[in-house]
């Protein structure tokens, strides 16, 4: 679907593709680390991972665009997992 995604120019794109691009790290960390048993890094890649949503949303929203219903629910949830609720 053409149009669909986040926006782009000076405002738009250039701001928001580093912020994915993180925001996709921090997802490949925490499924990594999923294997490691270890509570407390788990919880660590669990708070970078918020940390990272949080930017690309702050970041959407600087752009006037609209934070997908599935990057709220993700939040909302990490929020719940590290005590952030």
């Amino acid at each position: 679907m053409h149009g669909a995604g986040p926006p782009r120019g000076a405002d738009g794109h250039d701001r928001l593709a580093p912020l994915l691009l993180d925001l996709q790290e921090a997802r490949r960390r925490l499924d990594r680390g999923r294997h490691l048993g270890r509570a407390a890094d788990q919880q660590a890649l669990r708070q970078r991972l918020l940390g990272a949503l949080e930017a690309y949303a702050g970041a959407l929203a600087e752009t006037g665009a609209p934070l997908p219903y599935r990057l709220r629910r993700e939040i909302d949830l990490l929020r719940g997992l590290t005590g952030q609720a």
